[in-house]
């Protein structure tokens, strides 16, 4: 028998409950059977239930690291090389050393195969892209999960998780960020920040976790919070009813634009002073994050099933197939000015920021790297495009903010933007 690890359980970690019927639920009562199968011995009907999962969550690095070892210990060592293939082919590497006996016995097989795709592998662990710091930021307690961009102005405006706050940060006195907005202004924990640099609105999605601090009010759980760059006050307070939790926000001629990661929609400000609508809702989504305007279309990441693209028209969700790499994982999304798509995806090694390369009209994408292997990468997520350039949120570090209040396991960094031009 070959040992290897199976990962039965969702290999990139999820902080939100699937929406009932996603994608992901099916995925996952899929990955229960796979387990009853190969506790079974039932290795070929465990590599079938394992296929129908990834065919779900395509390119998903578990799933796919699943399908070596299921095929070959049903003793199809041809099909466990197609695995492998697979997973080179989505852009990851399998640390065979950690799996008794698998290497030997595909090595046995097809050596000059087994060889190619190692290199192949190797190649992907490769670092790519080069990348300057833009600044680090004295906010190491605070947890920097998103970011945005004011090129004119010369600031990089932060969403904190840990301390429910805006800060400002001028490029030319990085060291001394300053505070914008609190929990006594109202503030929740940010997820998504976006620049209506139209109005002068600064929007902030934000919510209500155990990490929130405890000035956070119940009522302010869920909202999208309206920040006016020219008084300096929040200016408005936009719910919705029902609402789950907002994770991302683009904003676009004045039109807003929100991801809700819990109940499965987007959701659309007209202007200013407007109220929330759902403007796309589809109960295949898992957990949706970063948005972006591209192409006469909204292009929507969910971290557990891929990228999907909403139809201006219809207002319908299409996935989007992938061509080449793997869009599971993706948390942050961009758009440049020639409407290409950037991602930043984690979880998973390698990552970093990905060029998102889409077919007309969204009928398929290859997901090539941009920036792999940083130093300064710990847990990348949130890139944004401004004047030409790429600027990336490196180090999240949400490992080290344990949600029951205990120290972190190693020192926690000052959150660090990197940026570099756009490819």
């Amino acid at each position: 028998m070959i040992i290897l690890a199976l990962a039965l359980a969702a290999s990139l970690a999820l902080s939100d409950t699937p929406a009932p019927g996603s994608l992901l639920d099916q995925s996952q009562a899929l990955r229960a059977e796979t387990r009853l199968l190969a506790a079974e011995g039932d290795w070929a009907g465990a590599a079938e239930a394992n296929a129908a999962a990834l065919a779900l969550q395509p390119g998903h690095f578990g799933l796919l690291t699943n399908a070596v070892a299921l095929t070959a210990n049903a003793g199809d060592l041809d099909g466990a090389l197609d695995a492998l293939d697979a997973l080179a082919q989505a852009g990851f590497a399998l640390d065979l050393a950690a799996a008794q006996g698998l290497a030997e016995a595909l090595a046995a097989h097809d050596p000059e195969r087994l060889a190619g795709l190692r290199e192949r592998m190797a190649q992907n662990m490769e670092p790519a892209g080069q990348a300057e710091r833009y600044m680090s930021v004295p906010l190491r307690d605070a947890l920097v999960e998103n970011f945005a961009v004011d090129i004119d102005a010369e600031r990089i405006y932060l969403g904190t998780v840990a301390d429910a706050s805006l800060y400002s940060v001028r490029l030319d006195d990085p060291q001394n960020p300053r505070l914008l907005a609190g929990p006594e202004d109202g503030m929740g924990s940010v997820f998504g920040l976006a620049l209506d640099g139209r109005n002068r609105l600064l929007y902030a999605a934000t919510a209500r976790i155990p990490l929130s601090p405890e000035g956070v009010p119940g009522d302010r759980e869920t909202a999208l919070v309206a920040f006016d760059l020219m008084t300096g006050e929040v200016s408005a307070r936009h719910r919705f009813a029902g609402a789950g939790r907002f994770s991302d926000v683009v904003v676009q001629d004045g039109i807003v634009y929100a991801s809700d990661s819990v109940e499965g929609r987007i959701y659309r400000l007209e202007r200013p002073g407007g109220e929330l609508e759902v403007y796309a809702e589809d109960s295949r989504f898992a957990s949706l994050q970063g948005l972006a305007l591209a192409q006469g279309a909204l292009w929507v990441a969910d971290y557990a099933t891929g990228l999907w693209r909403i139809d201006p028209v219809s207002r319908e969700a299409s996935r989007v197939e992938v061509l080449e790499g793997s869009l599971i994982g993706f948390d942050g999304l961009a758009a440049d000015s020639y409407g290409e798509l950037y991602g930043v995806r984690n979880g998973v090694q390698p990552h970093g920021v990905f060029h998102i390369a889409l077919e007309p009209w969204g009928g398929g994408a290859r997901v090539r790297p941009v920036l792999t292997g940083h130093r300064d990468f710990d847990e990348p997520t949130t890139v944004r495009v401004s004047d030409g350039r790429l600027f990336v949120l490196a180090n999240a570090q949400w490992e080290l903010f344990p949600e029951d209040g205990s120290p972190p396991q190693r020192e926690r960094r000052n959150p660090v933007i990197l940026y570099m031009p756009v490819p």
